[in-house]
């Protein structure tokens, strides 16, 4: 099967299930990606040598190593090189006092810093690669949704889903610019929006202490729904607490990494063990 045709059928999967289907499919495909990873290329020469790049993984994808079966051994290698590498970085400060002292006395002769300090190196870090990964994938299913909104197994599947989060609705429409298929799915999700906000609406107004009637099932989950709605799902698009150390206070996205080309995941057989 083809990757377009894998992803699709996952599109139908999320789409059964709550939340934002693409927020599912690309949490899904990073955690098949970081469990090909951990089981096929840990010892691998190019793939360390970009974990090393991106100072290992993001916050996410690190965590997420605890729900992969077996992944701790694997786990254990890539971050003990990785800690061995910042112990190196951090040793080669010195004493801390000696060397503003030293940066002083070259500022006074109009001496320029030639190397950046280790901070910038890690501001500037690649970004994690299986996130490079899920991004590439994430575009994927986003074309796949916007090509195949006609077709009647999506149609339905559509329907009964909770739709796309806004950042995917945004993204969509920045990937899809001038596709008359996309209008459709805006109108399909807008729907759904407005359907959420009611429930929303009306959870608020139940809460005065005159109402007598009970919450339905939707009205009591309308809060959760609506913050996936709003920031997508948890984790997937990271936060905002040291965006203003970037520089200019926006939150910008990393840069991209080359991604890392993983193999399909093989049976392991009784000589190679995970």
């Amino acid at each position: 099967m083809s990757e377009k045709f894998i992803g699709y059928f996952r599109l139908l999967d999320a789409c059964a299930q709550r939340g934002c289907p693409a927020c599912r499919c690309v949490r899904e495909s990073g955690r098949l990606h970081l469990d090909a990873l951990i089981y096929e290329q840990v010892t691998d020469a190019d793939t360390r040598r970009r974990l090393r790049a991106s100072w290992g993984f993001c916050n996410m994808h690190a965590w997420m190593l605890l729900e992969i079966e077996s992944s701790y051994l694997g786990a254990g290698i890539i971050y003990e090189d990785l800690l061995g590498l910042l112990v190196r970085r951090v040793r080669r400060l010195g004493d801390r006092s000696r060397a503003v002292r030293f940066a002083s006395w070259l500022a006074a002769l109009g001496w320029r810093r030639g190397r950046p300090t280790i901070a910038e190196l890690y501001r500037r870090r690649d970004l994690c690669p299986v996130c490079a990964n899920a991004a590439e994938a994430e575009d994927q299913y986003l074309r796949t949704l916007v090509r195949f909104i006609d077709d009647p197994e999506v149609v339905l599947a559509y329907a009964n889903s909770d739709g796309l989060c806004a950042p995917h609705v945004l993204r969509t429409i920045e990937l899809e610019a001038g596709n008359p298929r996309v209008p459709q799915l805006l109108d399909r999700t807008l729907q759904k929006w407005e359907g959420f906000r009611e429930d929303l609406e009306s959870f608020v107004r139940k809460h005065d202490y005159r109402n007598k009637e009970p919450f339905t099932e939707a009205e009591a989950e309308s809060y959760r729904r609506a913050f996936e709605l709003l920031a997508g799902a948890p984790g997937l698009f990271g936060n905002d607490l040291h965006a203003s150390r970037r520089g200019d206070g926006r939150a910008s996205p990393p840069r991209r990494s080359t991604v890392i080309p993983v193999e399909p995941r093989r049976e392991a057989s009784p000589k190679h063990e995970r």
